[in-house]
């Protein structure tokens, strides 16, 4: 090809632009953590696109996922029917089937994403790893490496044993954890690196993993020391040979992407992952109703001034993403030459495997049609009725009190005083709340805000309209967290709150869903000061703070005897320090926590206490939940409809009402 000349704005002086040495066709997912309907209804359609473009460029294609290829839930758990799952997978285990039409699409390396690790790292490292028996193997494993240059997978005892070595060849890492690895692509040889956000330790279950950097005091991401860990794994790839670096990053934010994109110098692509960033060239043709939330690719230039790209598209399978990246001779990107009718964000479609005139690959269909099998057999199982669209959307549990918030904080408390009267408080976090049970109704063609149903009915299993089905609860309450029950003083639990709105401008999980008591914050006030051991020392954003007659705080002071006491059922997660919670006190048996009390699979007299009957484990949320509905909801429907934030009672941003917590 010859070289082209391309015209400069001024003084028709003349730029020439490099030839192509090479054209690396880049196919990206991420993110599939959210519907399972939408994701099961997509992959097939997904696995017939990569089919249809890689068989076009067989020699120069890289198919790779920005992480969160899993999720605990319905579509997770599924996979551990054995009656359904094993002849379809080898092996029956959570989360296999996930892992199982990843390989089936061909996925050549995936960055680590804090969904991977919510059930700890034990279960991540049962569905990477393989597995024999006999001799055999019964399970593949992941047949690609999770990669993640900044966490220390050698410190976790579980991540240990499945460690390989950086710039090992992908094919010899397949099973394995790896920082970066090197994948053939015909003639050429393409770098691929990854990297987690160190936000994890937050907000998933990390175990022994260490990944750096800290975050600050305020728990933020220092994006500078990120860089330059990274940087440390890029100069060992460049050192090798290797001048064409794709860089797979797990950041929950592509603005942190973009900020490392302009930091590092050598990365030529960042795949960007848990952000659910929809991004899009301006003749992509996206699904009903969606639009872009920037251009596809994003462009900046790296820390040497040399070009870099971000990409990204939305999650759930909705979209494949295709980056065809042009390159020079000297391994550099070529912007000048990017080809948009190609790249950019593919839409699949739900309804028809073979939209697109594609052939979806028949292993992907399989595991689909299995797991769905299991899924559907669940939707029948219902415990309650509702009336109304229970809100457990991330926007609005992050960020105000919710009906269904209260409905489960409600539900734990009456499960923890069926054991232990003295139970007086129900306190967890909003990031445990995964999915709405209801339906978000949008009329085509309307520019309208949707219309928030009460749970359908489902003809197909015979469940009726308003009915809350096993798989709605274990969809909602996707962790299944324990519950706790301790003593906690009045200056902790001003503490708790205090930390629990402390980040709602971020929407972070750790806002609190609460029950039996109310308080008030103020978002625009300046945070409170926590000592080390999560102590309140000084007033912040919450204001004012009852348990039914008691004042606990006043204008942000703790009134009376800061050490009185209070029964709170949690979450074990929290109890245990999940989104940077810190409870604080002590006890003999060493757990941390005062006349602690744990309701767990071994205890179900609670279950038994509330009606029983209900097939989900003893002692977590979702049992609480079903038992609640079971007795309290069977025939009358819980009809207590979610308020905006101005009419809120338990939980009173004073940005949008005035306080009346003491009133």
């Amino acid at each position: 090809m010859a070289s082209a000349l391309v015209l400069s704005a001024c003084g028709g002086n003349s730029t020439a632009v490099p030839d192509t040495a090479f054209t690396l066709q880049l196919l990206h997912v991420s993110d599939a953590d959210g519907s399972d309907s939408t994701a099961l209804n997509s992959v097939a359609n997904l696995s017939g696109l990569i089919n249809k473009f890689r068989a076009q460029y067989p020699q120069q294609t890289l198919t790779v996922s920005s992480g969160d290829n899993v999720i605990p839930g319905p579509r997770f758990n599924a996979a551990d029917n054995s009656a359904a799952m094993r002849s379809i997978l080898g092996r029956e285990a959570v989360g296999r089937g996930d892992i199982a039409m990843l390989n089936a699409m061909g996925i050549q390396a995936s960055a680590l994403g804090n969904h991977e690790l919510d059930l700890g790292t034990g279960t991540f490292k049962d569905m990477v790893a393989s597995q024999s028996s006999g001799g055999q193997v019964v399970w593949p494993g992941a047949q690609f490496p999770y990669l993640s240059f900044n966490t220390n997978f050698t410190s976790d005892t579980n991540t240990v044993s499945i460690t390989g070595t950086n710039g090992a060849p992908a094919d010899e890492l397949k099973a394995k954890v790896a920082g970066w690895t090197r994948v053939q692509v015909g003639n050429q040889t393409i770098g691929v690196i990854g990297a987690s956000s160190p936000v994890f330790k937050n907000i998933t279950s990390t175990g022994g993993l260490v990944i750096e950097p800290s975050l600050s005091a305020a728990g933020e991401v220092n994006v500078d020391a990120l860089a330059a860990k990274l940087q440390q794994g890029v100069d060992a790839m460049t050192a090798a040979g290797i001048d064409k670096i794709v860089m797979l990053a797990h950041m929950q934010s592509i603005a942190v992407e973009k900020a490392l994109a302009a930091k590092l110098k050598n990365v030529d692509i960042i795949v960007a992952g848990g952000s659910n960033t929809r991004l899009a060239d301006s003749d992509d043709k996206l699904r009903s109703g969606e639009v872009s939330a920037g251009d596809y690719p994003f462009q900046t230039k790296d820390a040497a001034g040399n070009p870099v790209v971000v990409v990204n598209v939305d999650a759930d399978y909705k979209y494949l993403g295709r980056f065809m990246a042009p390159f020079d001779s000297k391994g550099v990107l070529i912007p000048q030459r990017f080809d948009r009718a190609l790249s950019g964000a593919w839409a699949t479609n739900e309804t028809n495997d073979t939209a697109g005139d594609v052939t979806p690959s028949g292993k992907v269909i399989q595991i689909r049609d299995g797991l769905k099998g299991v899924i559907a057999a669940k939707d029948g199982e219902f415990y309650g009725l509702s009336s109304v669209f229970l809100e457990g959307r991330r926007a609005f549990v992050r960020t105000e009190e919710t009906n269904l918030g209260n409905l489960s904080a409600d539900a734990n408390l009456a499960y923890a005083q069926a054991l232990d009267p003295s139970a007086q408080i129900s306190f967890k976090n909003g990031g445990g709340i995964r999915a709405e049970l209801g339906f978000v109704k949008a009329l085509a063609g309307s520019t309208a805000a949707p219309e928030l149903l009460a749970p359908q009915a489902n003809t197909e299993v015979k469940r009726p309209e308003g009915a809350v089905s096993r798989l709605m609860i274990e969809a909602a309450f996707k962790f299944d967290n324990k519950l706790w029950v301790f003593d906690v003083s009045a200056a902790r639990l001003h503490a708790l709150l205090e930390h629990g709105v402390g980040d709602v401008e971020n929407t972070g999980g750790r806002f609190p869903q609460v029950s039996g008591f109310s308080f008030s914050f103020d978002p625009a006030a300046a945070k409170g000061t926590l000592a080390s051991d999560g102590s309140s020392t000084t007033p912040g954003r919450v204001r004012s703070l009852k348990v039914g007659n008691d004042v606990l705080v006043r204008n942000g002071v703790v009134q009376g005897d800061p050490n009185r006491t209070f029964r709170l059922v949690t979450l074990n997660f929290l109890a245990t320090g999940g989104d940077s919670y810190k409870f604080g006190s002590t006890d003999s048996a060493g757990t941390g926590l005062v006349n602690l009390r744990k309701l767990d699979a071994a205890d179900s007299n609670a279950a038994l206490a509330l009606g029983g009957g209900v097939n989900l484990p003893a002692g977590g949320e979702q049992d609480a939940l079903a038992e609640y509905l079971k007795k309290f909801h069977a025939t009358v429907p819980f009809n207590v409809k979610d308020t905006p934030a101005a009419q809120d009672l338990r939980i009173q941003n004073l940005s949008q009402r005035s306080d009346t917590v003491l009133n």
